[in-house]
């Protein structure tokens, strides 16, 4: 794997985790500035794989689709669904949790 990959398995993997560590965080409730947090975090990491699968699979490249090509698919589309569907869902139900609160 050359450097490049390696530095953008990594960068990908770090994000993930971050996204995922902080949803957790907001729907047990300890951290009440996590979607504020999770909004900004979102958009960072949605621009960074729609760059990185456009640069990747774009039609004038030649690539061997190999097993980092897959986790990076696999774990775009997983991540792509819960920050649309999953995070709206989220996002609704801690606002519900404020407004009773208040």
């Amino acid at each position: 794997m050359d450097k490049v990959t390696e530095f953008q398995t990594n960068l990908f993997d770090i994000f993930i985790i971050v996204s995922y560590l902080g949803y957790f965080l907001a729907l047990i409730g300890l951290s009440r500035n996590a979607p504020e947090y999770m909004k900004e975090l979102d958009y960072y990491v949605k621009i960074y794989i729609s760059l990185f699968l456009i640069w990747r699979f774009n039609m004038f490249r030649k690539i061997h689709f190999n097993e980092f090509d897959k986790k990076i698919v696999f774990s775009a589309g997983v991540f792509l669904f819960t920050t649309t569907a999953v995070s709206k869902l989220l996002m609704d139900y801690l606002s519900s949790i404020k407004i009773r609160f208040l």
